[in-house]
């Protein structure tokens, strides 16, 4: 995309933006658009809050009792599924 021209523009790019991965001319224009856009600037604190924590719960090991449950659960569901022809 060669120019950001509506909020879902922007949106579309913030990945690449909080990634730093946007070249300067549309990483300028895309801050000069939160700059003058509450809601679009709300969003990307939101969305950069949100990376971290995924990044952070994505660190961790799960503990080996909760594994244990979520293999337990998801082998019920798929007999579920497999019952059900589904």
């Amino acid at each position: 995309m060669s120019e950001t021209k509506t909020c879902q523009d922007c949106i579309d790019l913030l990945a690449d933006y909080v990634d730093e991965a946007l070249p300067a001319d549309l990483k300028s224009r895309l801050e000069e658009h939160f700059g003058g856009c509450q809601p679009c600037e709300d969003f990307l604190s939101t969305y950069r809050a949100t990376t971290s924590v995924c990044r952070k719960v994505m660190a961790r090991a799960m503990p080996d009792s909760v594994a244990t449950k979520l293999h337990a659960f998801l082998r019920q569901e798929i007999g579920k599924d497999k019952a059900s022809g589904g």
